[in-house]
């Protein structure tokens, strides 16, 4: 009887032993071996990226700095185009309900050799300009961001008149409604 009772006593002793195990497992802290092992593999990884991956620039050898120095003699600089600025007639037109007009002043920049050509094409830009300008409402007007959408606009119509190499930027110098 006392062998079953010693056992019975080692089989209720065993369950909190290895509670207890799990409960000194769950309390230690990690070792100094792990505090170093995460600040090695940071600096290895950061190593790697810096000096393994490829760069966007390559690295210039001899080779490429003799076929550098031979294609720049051949090739020509590209040339810088000269901007030009067209100032047109201000443009008034009554906004849709008709019970404001809008007052606006356009400036084209456009490359120095078109600048004759825009000339030309006066009224078939006004024509352009009008057309978009006549159907804007005022809640349009009022928005925060109108000048930006008015200015892609125009530029986009002032493209589809003059041709897409003929002009740069549309600007828009005044602007007032009354």
């Amino acid at each position: 009887m006392a062998r079953a009772s010693k056992s019975k006593k080692q089989s209720k002793e065993s369950p909190k032993a290895s509670g207890s195990d799990a409960e000194s497992t769950k309390g230690k802290k990690p070792g100094i071996m792990a505090k170093l092992i995460l600040p090695v593999v940071l600096g290895v990884t950061s190593f790697c990226t810096v000096y393994f991956l490829p760069r966007d620039t390559p690295i210039q050898t001899s080779e490429t700095a003799e076929h550098v120095s031979k294609s720049s003699d051949t090739d020509a600089v590209p040339e810088i185009l000269a901007t030009s600025f067209v100032t047109l007639e201000p443009f008034t037109v009554s906004i849709k309900g008709r019970s404001r007009i809008l007052r606006l002043g356009i400036t084209l920049e456009v490359p120095e050799k078109n600048a004759e050509a825009v000339d030309a094409h006066n009224p078939k830009l006004r024509d352009a300009f009008m057309g978009y300008l006549s159907v804007l409402d005022m809640a349009y007007v009022e928005d925060a961001a109108f000048l930006v959408g008015l200015r892609v606009q125009l530029t986009r119509r002032a493209k589809f008149v003059l041709g897409a190499n003929n002009i740069q930027n549309v600007l828009i110098t005044d602007f007032m409604v009354r």
